[in-house]
């Protein structure tokens, strides 16, 4: 499909975006991108699965043991690269599939990480080399299970979601419950709501942390939180915070 036509239908821009989280495609050997939150996710799923769709990766020439996929979205993913093995221990091959997304395959060792470790180690090292990275922990499979699971995984990670969060997703899809489907309908409007909740679900709920990334002060945050607790009934924290994020 040409560019033009395209362009038409969607808010098409020249050039690589700086965004990570943003979709980058070429067209006829060019540079071109959307940002995501412009897109619904029937949009983005679109250009993902029919129109751009990303080249399949070939797990088949791994021999026979456990391994996951942990996916990287960065600007400077190259330079990232160099360091991973540093990192995982395991890693058996890095690949970059596009200017802003990589993947690292990592075999199952008794030195292996823990997520904990691993975001620790991440955090310094990206901070050491200036630059900006988001990533995404597979699970560990069977070599044969991979091509299989990695799909679904890529899709997790375009949505923001985690393993268990994507479960809890497609599980509240199936709910039928007056309450739940009032503050769902709220909060599709509610862009500030929204924003409140994705800040303190990705801040692990610290509000020093939550209040710095808004560029604004503690007590406006409290206040906030607060407000927000009078109009939904649900409070920022816990359980709730959880299920509230699975619902925007």
């Amino acid at each position: 499909m040409k560019i033009e036509t395209l362009a038409k239908l969607f808010p098409i821009k020249k050039g690589i975006s700086e965004n990570a989280s943003d979709l980058n495609f070429e067209n006829e050997g060019r540079p071109f991108h959307i940002a995501k939150n412009e897109l619904t996710q029937r949009e983005i799923s679109l250009f993902n699965d029919v129109l751009f769709q990303a080249p399949k990766f070939d797990f088949s020439h791994l021999s026979h043991g456990t391994y996951r996929v942990i996916q990287f979205k960065s600007q400077n993913f190259s330079e990232i690269a160099e360091n991973l093995s540093l990192i995982f221990p395991g890693i058996v091959r890095v690949k970059q599939i596009s200017s802003t997304y990589g993947i690292a395959i990592e075999k199952m060792s008794a030195e292996r990480l823990s997520e904990g470790e691993i975001k620790q180690v991440l955090g310094t090292l990206t901070q050491d080399l200036g630059v900006k990275c988001e990533y995404y922990l597979g699970l560990f499979a069977d070599q044969t299970e991979l091509s299989t699971l990695y799909p679904t995984e890529q899709n997790n990670f375009d949505q923001g979601l985690s393993f268990s969060e994507s479960l809890i997703k497609a599980g509240l899809a199936q709910v039928t419950s007056p309450p739940l489907t009032k503050i769902k309908q709220g909060l599709l409007t509610d862009i500030e709501a929204q924003d409140l909740i994705t800040q303190l679900y990705q801040h692990d709920g610290n509000q020093l942390k939550t209040a710095k990334a808004m560029y604004i002060h503690r007590n406006t945050l409290t206040q906030k939180i607060k407000k927000f607790e009078r109009q939904y009934g649900l409070t920022l924290s816990g359980s709730d915070l959880v299920l509230l994020y699975s619902l925007i």
